[in-house]
C-alpha cells in the first residue's frame, strides 16, 4: 500500500525500499525481501498529556497505544513528523510545506510554507520538525540547511536562517526562546528572536538527538565520539558524559535529574542519572527489547519510561526499579507479502 506524502523523509525512503521485496517478513516483520523493515518507526514516541496513551508511526498507519492495557489503535494511511504538546494537531509534510492537521480527525488546520527546494523533485525537502513546548511555534529544517520558525496561530514566519548543515534534530528550549540543532553537523543553539548562534559545540558528534532539561539550564546531546553529553547553558560547557555509548535518542525526565538513552548497536535502554543534574552519577541498564530501540519518552509524572524498537514495538519500564512494566503492547500486523 503506498504511503501518503505526509511521511517523514527518512521513513518514507525506508518504506519505499521495504515495499520492493516479496519475501515473507522475518520474525517481528524485520525484513521484506532483503531490505530492513520497521513494523513500528523508531524515530519518534510521544506521550499524551495525561500519560494514558503513546503514539508512533507504524509501517502503514498512525498508531496509538493505551498505556494501561497496551491496546493498539491504528489510523490507516496517516503519519506524522511531530505532535503538538496538547495532542490537538500533528505535523505532516507535503513537498516543502509543513501541514498541521487535527490528531483525531486529520482535518487540515494550518499550512506553513517556505522550505521548497528545487533540487528535491521526488520527495520532501523537510528533514526535521518540532513544536515549541507551549505549542505556539513550529520549527522545520530543510535538506539545504534552511530553518524556518512559524507561529501556529496565524502561520506567519517568525524567523528564518540557514545552518551550516542540514539538521536532522530540532528541540525548543522549555521557554521557547532558543532552538537546538543537531544531526549532520555540530550541536548549536540559536535564538528564536533573530536566528543567531547563541552557542555551539565544535567537537560534538554528527548523529543523535538533543533534549533540554525542564529548567532550560542544560542540554543533552552527542558529544565527542557521539557519547551522551550534558552541556551547561549559556555557553554549552560540557559538564558530564556517558563514555562508551554512541547516542541514538534521549529524553530527560520531568524532574530533570534522569536521562533515558538509547544507543546504536545495542538492544539496551540506559537510565542515566548524571551528577551534573543532581543525580547520583550512576547508570542502570534496562534489557528486554529484541531489537535496537530508538525513541524514548517519560510519563508526565516520571514514574514510567517507554521505548520503541522496530520489531518488538513499545516497551514500558518502571523507573524506580528499572524493571519492565506488566503491560504488553500490541504489535501491528506486517504487510501482506502477496501484495
Amino acid at each position: 500500500m503506498p504511503r501518503p506524502a505526509a511521511v517523514a523523509p527518512a521513513l518514507a525512503l525506508l518504506l519505499l525500499l521495504g515495499g520492493c521485496g516479496h519475501d515473507e517478513p522475518g520474525p517481528g516483520g524485520s525484513t521484506v525481501g532483503d531490505v530492513p523493515f520497521e513494523l513500528v518507526a523508531t524515530d519518534d514516541l510521544v506521550v499524551s498529556p495525561d500519560g494514558g496513551r503513546v503514539l508512533a508511526d507504524c509501517w502503514d498507519a498512525l498508531c496509538t497505544w493505551d498505556t494501561g492495557a497496551g491496546r493498539l489503535t491504528r489510523d490507516p494511511d496517516r503519519a506524522q513528523v511531530a505532535v503538538a504538546p496538547d495532542w490537538s494537531t500533528v505535523a505532516t509534510v507535503d513537498g516543502g510545506d509543513v501541514v498541521l492537521v487535527g490528531l483525531e480527525d486529520g482535518a487540515p488546520v494550518r499550512t506553513l510554507r517556505g522550505l521548497a527546494d528545487a533540487e528535491v523533485t521526488d520527495g520532501s525537502p523537510v528533514a526535521a520538525v518540532s513544536y515549541s513546548p507551549d505549542g505556539a511555534l513550529v520549527a522545520a529544517a530543510g535538506l539545504d540547511g534552511s530553518v524556518r520558525v512559524w507561529s501556529v496561530d496565524d502561520g506567519r514566519e517568525r524567523v528564518a536562517f540557514t545552518a551550516g548543515y542540514a539538521p536532522h534534530a530540532l528541540a525548543f528550549s522549555p521557554d521557547g526562546s532558543l532552538l537546538a540543532l543537531a544531526g549532520g553537523g555540530p550541536v548549536e543553539v540559536r535564538s528564536i528572536e533573530d536566528g543567531e548562534v547563541v552557542a555551539a559545540v565544535a567537537d560534538s558528534g554528527r548523529n543523535g538527538a538533543v533534549a533540554w532539561t525542564p529548567d532550560g539550564r542544560h542540554l543533552v546531546g552527542p558529544g565527542p565520539a557521539e557519547a551522551p553529553t550534558v552541556w551547561r547553558l549559556p555557553g554549552l560547557e560540557p559538564v558530564e558524559e556517558l563514555p562508551g555509548v554512541r547516542l541514538h535518542e534521549a529524553a530527560v525526565a520531568p524532574d530533570g535529574r534522569s536521562v533515558a538513552v538509547t544507543a546504536f548497536d545495542t538492544t539496551a535502554v540506559r537510565l542515566w542519572r548524571p551528577a551534573a543534574l543532581g543525580g547520583p552519577g550512576r547508570t542502570r541498564t534496562l534489557t528486554g527489547h529484541a531489537g535496537e530501540p530508538g525513541a524514548v519518552a517519560f510519563a508526565p509524572d516520571g514514574a514510567t519510561l517507554w521505548s520503541v524498537a522496530a520489531d518488538d514495538g513499545v516497551r514500558g519500564w518502571d523507573v524506580a526499579s528499572g524493571r519492565p512494566t506488566a503491560t504488553t503492547f500490541e504489535l501491528p500486523a506486517g504487510p501482506d507479502p502477496s501484495r
